[in-house]
This record gives structure tokens, C-alpha cells and sequence, in this order.
């Protein structure tokens, strides 16, 4: 009899124990209503969204992307091509734009800020880099009596027009270079800083982040890794939970090698970077054909009276995870100002037709 109320007995003790095991579980957290909230926060961001950012300059790049949202978008291009100038172009367009809120910082992990700068200047205005960069030596040419000497002057005043536009716009966006930031860590640190400074002074705010290059960011010595490829594709991976972690935009120029022949570059160019093509949402692909092939070139465009070949820019949509969009779009690219705008329907039609005939 007394076994049977011991028997009894534990077996209530044991009950007694999962359910009060059951209650903890249940006390440290609710699985049941973690679909429930995440549908709140998704609605939440969802309607905060909005039309997303746009480029008043480069429309049809908003309307394919159906406008720009948080998220890696590459530009992988040869040297030369152009890719940092169509970087600094579009994230310089989007800034400026007021209704995106958007506070720009351009990492230049290759050139110096002073050698972006006069780019930056050169585009905003319509002018010559050199003039920006060499303000002295087109005041001596204008002194000397040069043939040209009021367009110089015209151009010197364009000079400091866009220095004086700069320093007014200086709230909008900052160019950090290696002098500053090297390494992975320095950069998510200095991404965090700017980001609680700018929501701070507005919490409607946020940061868009251009890096030139993505290959040129160094790993720190604590991560303990070894081989090239493994930190790049550490790198990959870390710049890409940035943009989920600070709910962000982030652009990247890639380095590609240079290409043999007259032929354009394909995802498999980058087959060295897997995790990065993995982990970006947008790649485009970019060609530029004057660069590339010089007075041969086939995709190209003229000036009123002015025989030499310029250059345009081609966008191939490798990847789009962000629209349904595939195709090619593309951008007239002025190299001696570092301007580019994009091209229209008509134009970006005719050159889609240049290339099925070559």
C-alpha cells in the first residue's frame, strides 16, 4: 500500500515539475506570438518606406528599382571605367535630393580626399578637374593674356562657386579617406558615429555609404584569418549585415582584373568573390567602350563640334533582387568633369540596338 502512495506521489512531483518547467518556458518567452510581432514590425517598416530614395538625375534607375532601399548595391568595372565617378554621381544626386533625408559618406580607400574633391566640385559645376584642382595655373594662363582667358575666368568663378555650394551642402555629405579609415572595424565604427550624430540632430534621417573600393578595406589583426579570399569573404559578409544592422544603403565599387579582348564582364569575373556576389542585392555590371577600345569604340557619343569620341557607360543588371528589372541601362560620361547623366529612353534604346548588331 505504501509503495503505491509513494508511486502516487512522485509521479505528482514529477507533474508538478514539467508544468512548472513548462511555465518558465513559457515565462522566458511566447513563440507563439513572435510571428505576430514580427508582422507589426514588418508593417511598421513597410509603410515607413515609402517610395524609397530617388536620383532626380538618374531616374530610370529609381524607377527600375521600383526607388533605392537599404541594402549592397556593387558597380564591379576594369580600371578606368569610370566606376567611382557613376559612384560618387549617384550618391551625390540622392543627397542632394531633399526629400530622401539622406546624410552621405564617401570612404575613398584608394585616392586621397583631396584628390576626390576637386572631382566632387568639377561634376556639381560642369568644369575642368584641373581647373578645380589647379586654380593657380589657369590664373597664370588668364594673366598671360590667353585666347581663351574669359572662359578661364568664367570657369574660375565656377570654381568657387562649387567651393562655396560645398561648404553650404557640408551637411549633407563628408569624404573620409584612408588617412582616416582603414581597416573593417574603423569603418563600422565610424558608420555607427556618423549615424547617432545625424539622428540626433533629425531621427528622420539617415546615412547612405559609398566605398571605393570594397577589396581595399583592410581586416584587423584580431580576426586571425589567414588567406585573401577568406577575409574578403569575411569583409562580404560584414559590410552586407551592416546594412541590416543600421538599416542602411551601401554602395561598392569592385575592382575587376583586366578583361582579354573586346568582351564585356560577366558575373563569372568575379568568381573569386562568391560570398560577394551572394550577399549584394543589386550588381551592375559596368562597360565603358571608349575606355576599353578607344577610336573603335561602338557605344559612344559626340559633342557639337567636337570629333572625338566620348564615352557612355553601361549598366548590366547582372543581379536584381530588389525588382524585376533585367537589362541594360546606361549613363554619357563626361571624364574631364566627372559628370555623368543618364541617358533617356530614346538613347538607352539605340544603344541596346547597337549591341545586338555587334
Amino acid at each position: 500500500m505504501s509503495t503505491d502512495i509513494n508511486k502516487i506521489l512522485n509521479e505528482e512531483v514529477e507533474e508538478v515539475e514539467l508544468h512548472e518547467e513548462r511555465v518558465a518556458i513559457v515565462d522566458t518567452e511566447d513563440f507563439f506570438s513572435a510571428m505576430e510581432e514580427d508582422l507589426d514590425e514588418f508593417e511598421e517598416i513597410s509603410w515607413n518606406k515609402g517610395d524609397g530614395y530617388s536620383t532626380p538625375r538618374f531616374p530610370m534607375l529609381t524607377q527600375h528599382l521600383e526607388g533605392f532601399d537599404n541594402g549592397l548595391i556593387l558597380l564591379p568595372a576594369e580600371s578606368n571605367a569610370g566606376k567611382s565617378a557613376i559612384m560618387m554621381n549617384i550618391v551625390e544626386d540622392m543627397v542632394m535630393h531633399e526629400p530622401n533625408k539622406l546624410f552621405g559618406i564617401y570612404f575613398s580607400l584608394d585616392d586621397s580626399k583631396h584628390e576626390i574633391i576637386p572631382r566632387v566640385i568639377a561634376m556639381r559645376e560642369g568644369i575642368q578637374i584641373s581647373t578645380v584642382a589647379k586654380p593657380q595655373r589657369v590664373q597664370n594662363m588668364i594673366d598671360k593674356g590667353a585666347e581663351n582667358a574669359d572662359e578661364l575666368q568664367i570657369e574660375l568663378q565656377k570654381r568657387q562657386q562649387g567651393i562655396d555650394n560645398l561648404r553650404a551642402n557640408a551637411n549633407k555629405m563628408m569624404i573620409v579617406d584612408s588617412n582616416k579609415v582603414k581597416t573593417l572595424d574603423e569603418m563600422k565604427a565610424y558608420i555607427e558615429r556618423v549615424i547617432n550624430y545625424v539622428k540626433a540632430l533629425d531621427p528622420e534621417m539617415n546615412v547612405v555609404v559609398a566605398i571605393d573600393s570594397i577589396k581595399d578595406i583592410l581586416l584587423d589583426d584580431h580576426y586571425n584569418i589567414k588567406t585573401t579570399n577568406e577575409a574578403s569573404d569575411f569583409i562580404a559578409r560584414a559590410v552586407k549585415h551592416w546594412t541590416v544592422e543600421f538599416n542602411i544603403l551601401v554602395f561598392s565599387s569592385v575592382h575587376l582584373r583586366k578583361l582579354n579582348g573586346n568582351r564585356r564582364p560577366t558575373l563569372d569575373d568575379l568568381k573569386d568573390s562568391n560570398v560577394l556576389v551572394y550577399e549584394a542585392s543589386v550588381i551592375w555590371l559596368l562597360f565603358n567602350d571608349v575606355s576599353k577600345n578607344k577610336q573603335g569604340a561602338k557605344l559612344f557619343y559626340r559633342e557639337e563640334g567636337v570629333d572625338e569620341k566620348l564615352p557612355v557607360i553601361e549598366f548590366d543588371w547582372a543581379k536584381n533582387k530588389k525588382s524585376s528589372f533585367k537589362g541594360r541601362t546606361f549613363a554619357y560620361f563626361a571624364p574631364q568633369m566627372s559628370r555623368a547623366t543618364e541617358c533617356g529612353i530614346d538613347a538607352s534604346r539605340r544603344f541596346n540596338a547597337l549591341l545586338y548588331e555587334a
